[in-house]
């Protein structure tokens, strides 16, 4: 168990996917996580179905904080303003050097390949998101390899979430959370 209230950083892109980006956000508050939504930019984000997201910050007010947790959500083109964000690539790199917590989850992970993380790592992603990378995807459901954690897509969302719950705080964290949801 990393601490009892993690502090964890999503940073937030114009094309997000939304699905993603409120699952892994409401669940991780639910998890008493302490969460902050950064925008790449000032402002509310346009996510990539036209649901807009208003972030507590911007990336500029907490490039230089520590999080236990650094995640990812995917969505295109959200996806790529990461991969291609500077501050993204800088913090990631930052985050794997001192062995802190990565996730992403469907086209996430092509930021994390893009910061030379993934080499040599189980990983999953939406299909084809990875394949400039050359890191191939296991196409399973989430993956856990060292402290990266990875989801596949949409539909994974809620796994994805609960796993980096589960990783960070434990299993009985995870259950709490988790039990109120009546997943089946």
């Amino acid at each position: 168990m990393t601490q009892e209230h993690p502090r964890v950083l999503v940073p937030l892109a114009a094309g997000a996917e939304e699905l993603e980006a409120v699952t892994i956000i409401d669940l991780l508050r639910r998890a008493r996580f302490e969460v902050t939504v950064a925008g790449l930019e000032p402002g509310p984000v346009r996510c990539s179905r036209g649901t807009v997201i208003q972030p507590d910050t911007t990336l500029d007010a907490v490039q230089d904080e520590a999080f236990d947790l650094i995640v990812l959500p995917g969505g295109l083109p959200g996806a790529d303003h990461l991969r291609d964000d500077p501050r993204v690539q800088a913090m990631l790199r930052a985050q794997a050097e001192r062995d802190g917590w990565l996730g992403a989850v469907c086209a996430g992970p092509k930021a994390l390949a893009q910061a030379g993380v993934l080499e040599g790592r189980r990983v999953t992603s939406f299909t084809g998101a990875l394949d400039e990378s050359g890191i191939r995807s296991t196409g399973d459901l989430v993956e856990v390899d060292g402290h990266i954690i990875t989801g596949r897509g949409p539909g994974a969302a809620m796994d994805f979430a609960l796993t980096l719950i589960e990783q960070l705080a434990g299993r009985e964290a995870r259950e709490a959370v988790e039990g109120p949801l009546l997943r089946p």
